[in-house]
């Protein structure tokens, strides 16, 4: 079978593409199925979405010291370690001066207090 977009070498790769339950059957050479590139319908919207980032998500979900999300501290009140609160800070930054009694840091305990 001769490659039926140069029409000059054997053809060896069969393209089949379905488009609304149409099928339609290309024979290609090596060189022209080289040179061919898939078009996907998804393919544009994955490239859209590359570059999109979800609203409150501009930092990673997970602390890298002890891996607690922002969803477990929502739940518990608690965070895992003190690195938590550099980690989430733009998330927590205006919850901090109610909890700590006004302090943007955790200070910890103050001595003689339960």
């Amino acid at each position: 079978m001769i490659c039926q977009n140069c029409g000059a070498r054997e053809a060896t790769v069969l393209v089949q593409t379905v488009i609304h339950n149409h099928v339609t059957k290309t024979a290609l050479c090596a060189d022209c199925a080289a040179r061919l590139e898939p078009e996907h319908p998804l393919d544009a919207l994955m490239a859209a979405m590359q570059g999109l980032t979800l609203r409150g998500r501009a930092h990673p979900t997970r602390c890298a010291t002890c891996r607690t999300s922002f969803a477990n501290f929502k739940e518990s009140g608690r965070f895992g370690c003190p690195n938590c609160y550099e980690h989430f800070r733009a998330q927590v930054e205006d919850l901090l001066p109610r909890v700590h009694a006004g302090a943007y840091r955790h200070r910890g305990k103050t001595p003689g207090r339960r």
